[in-house]
């Protein structure tokens, strides 16, 4: 109930907490299901472990540790959302998912809009890759064999912090990251928003008036004023964009592009893939006919099947459990 009262008083729009409420009651329903049951057996579950503090805010994460022995490859998971609503407990059967394949999985809230806009998610996800590098032995991890991955909002931050992480950057909160010298083994991006301005663009034939608007509300709420037209400031609020504007092969590690081909953003997905290409930079793309938005989560569906498996391939060939 605090979170929700904390939403109203940061002005949240009601239909993103009705959502947010929402998303927690799947989450709570989710856990009764046989197949989480038995994900949930395979690994042990440490909730809310602080990564970092900004002002009097403790961010937090849950620890998903396989029961066998280690040391395990990491995957640092960042939930969407539009940088305003879930949370590490929305998308806990997720990380469960791939704690069930042996990875160790740190599940990772982050401050959200309109209260916190940018950079402030981006900040904290910056600091949960640093504290899982120092950090992941303690939980049988192996620091050396880390991904990232997310989903609409958190594939945005994952791809940011790739950048982060593979290529200088002037930003404060995103140079310890190059300079630690620490790259991703790879990382997987579903449904990604990750152009956030400029949300205009939706507002076209053929595209949902809804999924538009939403798209509208997370720039707004995320960038403020800079929606329509961000500053140098905000260039990693668009990390597909910094990628477009490069000329040579950039050193990002193997990325995992999925998209459902009814999904309003999918285009986003199809232009990083597209730029991945011209740059001979390594990735591998998987639409499904369709699919919309955050497909994937409804695991019951054909394809969204299809995507984990898919996803589960990528991962044993550039991340392997076992090794």
């Amino acid at each position: 109930m605090r979170r929700w009262l904390d939403m109203v008083a940061s002005r949240q729009l009601p239909r993103r907490i009705a959502l947010d409420a929402g998303m927690h009651a799947l989450a709570g329903l989710a856990d009764m299901l046989p197949r989480m049951k038995g994900r949930m057996r395979s690994c042990r579950l440490l909730e809310d472990v602080p990564y970092a503090r900004h002002g009097r805010a403790t961010l937090r994460l849950d620890v998903l540790q396989p029961v066998r022995a280690g040391p395990h490859p990491v995957l640092i998971y960042l939930h969407g959302g539009g940088f305003a609503i879930g949370s590490k407990r929305t998308h806990r059967a997720i990380a469960a998912a791939y704690a069930a394949q042996g990875y160790l999985v740190f599940n990772v809230d982050y401050r959200l809009a309109p209260q916190y806009p940018f950079p402030a998610a981006l900040e904290d996800a910056c600091d949960a890759w640093l504290w899982a590098l120092d950090h992941a032995a303690e939980y049988e991890g192996d620091a050396q064999r880390m991904g990232l991955c997310g989903e609409s909002a958190g594939a945005n931050l994952a791809l940011a912090v790739t950048l982060a992480c593979c290529t200088p950057r002037p930003e404060a909160f995103a140079a310890p990251l190059f300079k630690r010298g620490a790259r991703p083994a790879l990382a997987l991006l579903y449904c990604g928003f990750l152009q956030t301005s400029e949300p205009e663009r939706y507002q076209r034939a053929g595209a949902s008036a809804f999924a538009a608007g939403i798209a509208a509300d997370a720039a707004r709420s995320y960038l403020g004023k800079f929606a329509k037209h961000p500053d140098a400031a905000h260039a990693l609020a668009d990390p597909l964009c910094v990628i477009e504007a490069m000329t040579q092969t950039p050193d990002l590690p193997p990325l995992f592009i999925a998209a459902g081909l009814a999904d309003p953003v999918a285009a986003d997905s199809q232009r990083l893939e597209q730029t991945l290409q011209r740059l001979h930079s390594p990735c591998m793309a998987h639409y499904y006919p369709g699919e919309t938005h955050a497909f994937h989560v409804m695991f019951w569906r054909e394809q969204a099947i299809k995507c984990w498996r898919d996803s589960f391939a990528f991962l044993q060939q550039h991340l392997p459990v076992g090794v």
